[in-house]
């Protein structure tokens, strides 16, 4: 990390609190509020979680921001987890109290649960052990990456418990040298908002990765990740999103954004994301998919590299019109909607009974 670069951060965001005092600024106290709220799931109230009481656990999340309507969040989450609320509060209560260590927990619960991704493990963590555990967002990775932590850029693809101890680590090391740069620093939570200043403070160069990981949970995850931000877009979009549908005889497709217009019937748009693998069963099921009437577009979803081969495998093909999606702008949109909908949803547009 630079250090020298991370100190002239600092002192630009100090001027930002001259004359007020830092420890009692609003934002710090509406972060308290969120860790007290937190602190009162007790291990007992989470595996017995009601809907209510879920409705606002998920709502209160900053991850969550982006969806005006929680209640369609909610149940979005509970039907993609065995549409069983009691087996989502045991795998919560697990992963906030459980015995085995954190990077351990966070594991076997992108494993075992669906929909929650490094925001909103990292986010849950950081209320309820304030002290001990970072929020590890896209905005504290692109922060890191600017102070020159290595390996940032390939975070954003996946995210497991031991690289988010090192994240937790970094922002500890962070701390430090605020305090030592005159800062009140309560928690982990202080060195968020710096953070946030500096992913905020310019634009991350975009890096080549060299090597593509062979894990094959890494890039399942890589995988679900991009699909679930699929998702998420449709839905703050207006569409009716959903992903792992069967679309056609034997096309079964990543994610589909729907729509139903008056009389007329139902309009649809495809995805398919490549993390790694044949292309050609990708054009495939994407083929078999266009042999339904209401599809509209087809998408294939992947990185730069992925994207050219596949450019270049149907540009033969006739009457196969094919729309190419870059992982890197999927997440820039899904950042965007995610901070214009946090944004608007304090205005309070819509009535409390709506959501």
């Amino acid at each position: 990390m630079n250090i020298a670069k991370l100190n002239k951060y600092i002192d630009l965001y100090k001027k930002q609190f001259i004359g007020t005092v830092y420890n009692e600024s609003d934002d710090i106290n509406e972060r308290k509020k969120r860790i007290d709220f937190y602190q009162s799931f007790s291990k007992e109230k989470l595996s017995n979680i009601s809907y209510e009481d879920f409705t606002s656990f998920i709502g209160t999340l900053w991850a969550s921001s982006m969806y005006g309507n929680k209640k369609y969040l909610v149940d979005r989450i509970i039907a993609a987890n065995k549409n069983d609320l009691k087996y989502l509060g045991k795998k919560l209560a697990n992963f906030i109290y459980g015995k085995e260590s954190v990077d351990e927990r966070w594991d076997a619960f992108r494993k075992e649960v669906s929909m929650f991704g490094s925001s909103y493990l990292s986010e849950m963590l950081s209320y309820f052990y304030p002290n001990d555990y970072a929020i590890a967002n896209s905005q504290v990775v692109k922060a890191l990456d600017i102070l020159e932590v290595p390996n940032m850029t390939r975070v954003r693809d996946q995210m497991n418990g031991k690289k988010y101890l090192e994240i937790c680590g970094y922002v500890k090391s962070i701390s430090e040298v605020m305090k030592a740069n005159g800062l009140t620093v309560e928690n982990l939570s202080s060195v968020d908002y710096l953070l946030w200043d500096i992913a905020k403070s310019k634009e991350i160069l975009t890096e080549e990765i060299a090597k593509k990981d062979s894990d094959k949970s890494i890039t399942k995850s890589l995988h679900t990740e991009i699909i679930d931000m699929i998702v998420d877009i449709g839905s703050c979009l207006g569409f009716e999103s959903e992903k792992e549908i069967k679309v056609a005889a034997g096309a079964v497709v990543d994610a589909i954004w729907k729509v139903r217009i008056g009389n007329m019937g139902m309009i649809m748009y495809v995805f398919e994301v490549q993390s790694k693998g044949a292309i050609d069963s990708l054009i495939l099921n994407l083929q078999k998919a266009s042999y339904n009437q209401a599809v509209q577009r087809l998408i294939a979803v992947s990185d730069s590299k992925q994207l050219q081969k596949i450019k270049e495998e149907v540009a033969p093909l006739k009457n196969f019109d094919l729309v190419l999606w870059d992982f890197d702008d999927v997440r820039s949109v899904h950042e965007s909607l995610s901070n214009a909908f946090e944004s608007i949803n304090k205005l309070g547009l819509v009535p409390p009974d709506f959501k």
